[in-house]
């Protein structure tokens, strides 16, 4: 072997010498950033089942209210922020709409928004606090929630039937029948109800 190749060698081993904590640091982080990552993604999908398995429950093995707040309770404690969370408040919302506890239900639409998981689900929400709103009378605060929806033209056929709806409530038949007429044309189906809601402000 010649003089410049035991030269590079004896370089190579001197800096492998100096720098030896940095080299089992950097196989180390080699090693453990994909394990991590392996750990992290094995645990996000036990959290899921977790979670659908007690969403399960909440939608088909469970029957009593006191039940339903026990398994939603789990659901948002163990697994906060999650779509199961989500869906969870969506019945709580229901039932307590169904109990005519509108302060309740609007609070567990709220969450939905607030937890922020897609503008569909916060849509949602949004139209059913609206709904609240049109049940308590409150009729302004309806339409300007109506006006905040983000999917606009997603629910666009929904919205104009609701803001028909409100005006009829507030005695305004000409607006209620141009809100109905809207939607029908901007309906791709047939509405029985939507057209009897029509001609029930016809002149």
């Amino acid at each position: 072997m010649s003089s410049d190749n035991l030269d590079l060698t004896s370089k190579i081993a001197i800096w492998c010498q100096n720098n030896l904590r940095y080299i089992i640091i950097g196989a180390l982080i080699g090693i453990t950033i994909p394990l991590s990552w392996n750990y992290y993604q094995h645990s996000k999908k036990i959290k899921n089942v977790e979670a659908s398995d007690l969403y399960t429950q909440l939608i088909d093995l469970i029957t009593t209210e006191e039940e339903y707040k026990n398994v939603a309770d789990k659901i948002s404690n163990n697994h906060t922020e999650s779509i199961y969370d989500v869906l969870s408040k969506f019945i709580l919302s229901k039932q307590e709409f169904e109990n005519k506890n509108y302060e309740g239900a609007k609070a567990h639409l709220e969450d939905i928004i607030n937890i922020n998981i897609n503008e569909t689900y916060n849509s949602l929400a949004t139209i059913k606090i609206s709904l609240i709103n049109i049940e308590e009378k409150k009729y302004d605060e309806a339409l300007r929630l109506l006006e905040n929806v983000d999917l606009k033209d997603a629910f666009k056929p929904v919205l104009l039937e609701l803001k028909g709806d409100i005006y009829k409530f507030k005695g305004d038949k000409e607006k209620s029948l141009n809100f109905y007429n809207q939607a029908l044309s901007s309906s791709s189906v047939d509405n029985e109800n939507l057209l009897m809601k029509k001609n029930s402000v016809k002149k």
